[in-house]
């Protein structure tokens, strides 16, 4: 009741949820999205002596700019990892995509002679077998960071990056 003693009509509380507010004034300008192809990769077995085969492995980053305006990136680091250890690194080229446009870009990421622990080595040929290994992508392309969950069942396939969220 009001303050004359009227009922008060009950309120509803109607959900909303609408896109970014740059989105709204500009439709078409849209975000910066990568994803990760695992094409190839050698030097999955335990730890080694020096100068035998360490990880490396065979990527394809596509980055595509839904901006209305260019990117340009300088290269940036690409990490690879499993369970959370890193087995490899390497590097993207650097690029200038104009508005809407595409790039595939080849990164070989390598450990330098740093075989796999034997106990990752040890998840990994299960997990490989079960079918359910991935690998952990992380790169930053342009002023961006992705990350990129690939499996490791020796197939090549494209999978679909997000931004990472950091917990402090």
């Amino acid at each position: 009741m009001d303050d004359s003693g009227a009922p008060v009509p009950p309120l509803f509380v109607v959900p909303t949820f609408l896109p970014p507010a740059d989105s709204l004034a500009n439709p078409n300008n849209l975000p910066t999205t990568c994803s990760v192809e695992l094409a190839g990769f050698r030097g999955l077995q335990a730890a080694s002596p020096p100068g035998e085969t360490s990880p490396a492995f065979d990527l394809v980053v596509r980055v595509d700019n839904g901006h209305d305006f260019p990117v340009r990136h300088g290269g940036g680091d690409v990490v690879v990892s499993y369970a959370g250890v890193p087995l490899a690194r390497g590097r993207t080229p650097s690029f200038e995509l104009y508005a809407k446009e595409a790039v595939a870009l080849p990164v070989n990421a390598t450990s330098e002679g740093v075989g796999v622990p034997e106990d990752l080595l040890r998840l990994l040929t299960e997990e490989r077998r079960w079918g359910v290994a991935q690998l952990e992508i992380e790169l930053k392309v342009a002023w961006e960071s992705f990350a990129c969950d690939v499996d490791v069942d020796g197939r090549a396939r494209s999978s679909a990056c997000y931004k990472p969220t950091t917990i402090y």
